[in-house]
């Protein structure tokens, strides 16, 4: 993409500076020092050329000026106006920039927020505010400027309405979120000391005439004011293409990140100059080292595998080895079969946006993605420079976290985990602060996701899409020209999967994304009729997957399925404890050598429902055959649950006896590898993720999934998904998940009934949420598109944990990071003997953080700090009106109202090990009726 229009630095200049157009321009204000700093105030001009330069910089440091231009060119194209009219329509949208604080002339405002005293309070229907004055300066000089040009009368209606739309981000930019109704909040209303709208014009224009702006035709001001002359003046038939959406988005994301940027430069003392994208000479040191690198430890065959895999590529002729025997190491041979696959296919269709990979439980999805991305980062040299790794679950984030550092050898300020369990990401700054460090500029860092490498949640990437809050709208500018890999994409609920391809594609191709979506069972959601383009344009990055890699012997042998359980109704959870150790003390006898010494076993059982699981634990936590019993559930604390992943993992473990009771949580993202697993049957897809953690390299046999039905899975389970599911017959269901085909008869199906009604109740559903986007509605946008719907309760359990999460071989892994050790030691807060610390002193270390005196940005960096801090404290649990009516019976109410439920009295139905014990909790609340 390059740039057809002026560049935004050539657009800007064009603008004169505020001490050619306000008189006695030094005497207005912008800033005033902090409470706790003696340094002059900001002028207006300093801060509006401040907020220009920032702008200029990160248009350069994300090369937007050619998303700008195409989205501009798009605009033009759809509503078939004149190309050169584009240089005009970029100058109104730079424009809301430079003008975004020109209402800072308002003596009020001057007078009683920056108590400057050069001004005295005057008589005003506007009070102080100054963001819908300088809305309304923009708008009437650029009316004025379009009714003196060239423009024919159509093209110059046109760039009116434009003028209008673009005027909303300086009306809204220190309002907290943008709203439906902008027509209306931009008509000024009625005030309370003037009955009539003329009026408040009429004193408002006194500051278009305070900048010496000569308007020559007083009707001018009749564009501004009542709803019904706006809608009369045409001016509704404009908002009509998601490319204004995108450039009325863009904009506010601009012009509030700029002002942010600028106004922490003038509190901080600390400019920022590093954006954190990648640049040429990173991307080439992180290519060198994937491909070449040979590290001191030749045993280790993990790390070599891709140095090995693009020396075969070097040599086109080469036929990867596809064996079928089952055995570890050709399980390897199909891992580098893949890659070189992969790798081949992208560099033949490295032009296109859209990608799939579509790869076996343990054919290693993520190593496929990473060699995607740095092949696509190195092709484009430069161009596209950011990568963002979108997960449905935290745990894997954390586990990707891992890969990504060591695969491209990054150091801690090339990547970052953007969610609630990460904490506080510390990052060595060009430059420190002068009253706090490094602690305000890493802040900044943070909220701006100033990080090559960001892995975050797919909740929180499709609000950066959607969004109409302020703060989360910030990163939007940051996501052009990037690499999106979004894993595990049957986890997306199906009824937003036509917002979600919807968003994927207008974005792919209006920002410059490159998209892989990756999962071992992939809806294929472009196939959805959403009244768009059609066309198949995703490049399937391995399209013979199924037969050469499902289907091989090495994956799908790797488990044999069993649903003879499912076929009894009113199974009881003694029936399947019986068959559960019948099947483990047979297992127990084989003898797989270090990977399973004879008499070890390791069992999996995952449960729907969480009080199931309980309930099972509590049936065979002290049986006689298993050594170790875990339950593993969403009420487990985060260092318990890392206790329980590291000691599966550790090999020193290998030769015990263990029974894992999880529900959901595992089936994705935990990396262990069990031999037997038991599960009661919901989804195929999610039966299949549980698969994917028994047996995962293939160094056993005869391991199995035995499916069961037990709870009633429609009571979470909704739509079309489950539906199709519950109805396939069991040798349908056993032909899906022993050849790994959820195409033809699952995804296929629930597509194909979307389909059916695409004429009816789909289509008519998505069409009105695209005529929000095209309306401008963008408070209904991000509303009526949520992932997750379901309420959920933050309950802070202050009981003691552990320091120290475990120990083997030599490695330490501790609850909290260096930072947050040093944080909470900063704060007197100590282990106590049993080297544990106590939850009660970190929330009540919070609470006082809260009320204390201090600067925006430390205590932001603060609680920040303390998010990651308490996470390990904290689970959430679905708010139904029982649970919160009852939950609140426990709690501390006052130490609740800042967003966590503080359980006072956990200890009556909460237990480390066992988490939320849903019987103790019952038997407790019945003493309060």
């Amino acid at each position: 993409m390059s740039s057809s229009f002026k560049s935004a630095e050539i657009l800007l200049k064009q603008n004169k500076p505020i001490d050619q157009l306000l008189d006695h321009a030094k005497k207005y204000w912008a800033h005033t020092p902090s409470f706790n700093d003696f340094g002059k105030p900001e002028t207006l001009q300093e801060h509006i050329e401040l907020v220009n330069g920032y702008c200029l910089k990160l248009i350069k440091a994300h090369q937007l000026n050619p998303i700008i231009d195409q989205l501009i060119l798009d605009y033009l194209e759809f509503h078939r106006c004149p190309e050169n009219s584009g240089d005009y329509l970029k100058k109104l949208w730079l424009n809301t920039i430079v003008y975004h604080d020109y209402g800072k002339a308002n003596e009020n405002f001057q007078f009683e927020k920056m108590e400057n005293p050069s001004f005295e309070k005057v008589s005003s229907p506007i009070s102080s505010r100054h963001s819908s004055l300088g809305a309304f300066i923009y708008l009437v000089k650029h009316f004025q400027e379009i009714q003196d040009s060239e423009f024919s009368e159509k093209t110059k209606a046109f760039l009116r309405s434009v003028t209008f739309i673009f005027s909303y981000s300086i009306f809204k930019h220190h309002s907290f979120q943008l709203q439906d109704n902008f027509k209306e909040t931009l008509c000024f209303p009625k005030d309370t000391e003037f009955e009539e709208i003329e009026e408040l014009k009429s004193f408002m224009k006194n500051y278009v005439e305070l900048y010496n702006f000569q308007i020559n035709n007083p009707k001018l001001y009749l564009h501004i004011g009542h709803s019904k002359i706006l809608s009369h003046s045409g001016y509704s038939k404009y908002f009509s293409s998601f490319s204004l959406y995108a450039l009325s988005r863009l904009n506010f994301s601009l012009l509030t990140a700029s002002d942010y940027l600028a106004t922490n430069e003038y509190y901080s003392k600390a400019p920022l100059e590093n954006f954190g994208v990648l640049l040429k000479k990173k991307i080439d040191t992180i290519f060198q080292h994937v491909t070449t690198h040979r590290y001191l430890d030749e045993t280790a065959e993990k790390e070599n595998f891709n140095r090995w895999t693009y020396e075969k590529l070097e040599n086109k002729d080469y036929i990867p080895e596809k064996p079928t025997k089952p055995s570890g190491e050709n399980l390897n041979k199909l891992r580098q079969a893949m890659a070189i696959e992969t790798i081949r296919n992208l560099r033949e269709n490295i032009g296109n946006d859209l990608f799939y990979i579509e790869a076996p439980t343990g054919g290693g999805k993520t190593n496929l993605s990473l060699l995607s991305v740095i092949e696509i980062l190195k092709t484009y040299d430069g161009k596209i420079n950011k990568v963002f790794y979108v997960f449905p679950f935290t745990t894997l984030i954390t586990q990707t976290y891992k890969s990504i550092k060591e695969t491209f050898a990054l150091n801690d300020e090339d990547v970052v985990q953007l969610h609630s369990k990460a904490g506080f990401k510390e990052k060595e700054t060009e430059r420190e602060d002068d009253q706090y460090g490094s602690s305000k500029i890493n802040y900044v860092h943070h909220l701006f996701a100033n990080f090559p490498f960001c892995l975050l949640t797919h909740i929180r990437f499709f609000d950066i899409l959607k969004t109409n809050h302020k703060e989360t709208n910030y990163l939007l500018h940051r996501i052009a020209n990037s690499v999106v890999v979004i894993d595990e994409l049957q986890s997306y609920p199906p009824e937003h999967w036509d917002k979600i391809i919807y968003f994927i594609k207008k974005f792919a191709s209006a920002f410059n994304i490159k998209f892989i979506l990756m999962s071992a069972t992939l809806p294929k959601i472009d196939r959805l009729k959403i009244g768009e383009d059609k066309k198949q344009d995703f490049t399937y990055l391995l399209p013979n997957a199924k037969k050469d890699y499902f289907q091989n012997p090495n994956f799908c042998n790797r488990v044999s399925f069993d649903l003879s359980l499912t076929e009894k109704k009113e199974l009881q959870l003694n029936e399947i404890a019986e068959k559960l150790l019948e099947t483990s003390k047979k297992y127990a006898q084989k003898d797989f050598g270090k990977v399973k010494p004879l008499g070890s076993v390791y069992t999996i059982i995952e449960f729907i429902f969480k009080k199931s699981a309980s309930d099972f634990y509590q049936l065979l936590k002290n049986n006689d055959f298993f050594d170790e019993v875990f339950l593993l559930s969403g009420t487990i604390l985060e260092p318990r649950r890392k206790y329980i992943i590291n000691y599966l993992k550790n090999i020193e473990n290998r030769q015990k006896r263990v029974l894992l009771v999880t529900t959901q949580v595992v089936e994705a993202g935990v990396d262990i590898d069990m031999d037997l697993g038991f599960k009661d049957r919901s989804l195929i897809d999610s039966d299949e993720q549980l698969a994917g953690r028994i047996n995962r390299n293939i160094n056993k046999s005869e391991c199995q999934l035995f499916l069961f039905k037990y709870d009633k899975a429609g009571l979470i389970y909704k739509g079309d998904r489950y539906k199709i599911s519950k109805k396939l017959k069991p040798e349908e269901y056993l032909s899906i998940l022993k050849n790994k085909d959820f195409d033809n008869l699952y995804y296929d199906k629930v597509i194909e009934k979307r389909n059916e009604v695409y004429d009816t109740k789909f289509l008519k559903n998505f069409k009105d949420y695209k005529n929000l986007i095209e309306s401008l509605k963008f408070q209904s946008v991000n509303d009526q598109f949520q992932l997750i719907e379901q309420e959920n309760i933050s309950c802070f359990i202050p009981l003691y944990i552990p320091l120290i999460i475990s120990k083997s071989k030599g490695k330490t892994e501790y609850t909290f990071s260096k930072s947050e050790w040093h944080f909470l030691q900063k704060y007197s807060i100590f282990p106590n003997e049993k080297n544990k610390i106590s939850g009660e002193a970190v929330f009540d270390l919070y609470l006082n953080i809260i009320e204390q005196k201090q600067d925006f940005i430390t205590k932001k960096t603060n609680q920040k700090v303390l998010q990651g801090i308490m996470s390990n404290f904290i689970f959430s649990i679905f708010a139904s009106e029982k649970i919160k009516t009852e939950i609140i019976r426990f709690s501390d109410q006052e130490k609740s109202e800042y967003g966590y439920q503080y359980i006072e009295s956990w200890n009556q139905f909460y237990n480390y090990k066992e988490g939320f014990n849903t019987h103790e909790f019952e038997r407790v609340e019945t003493q309060f009726l």
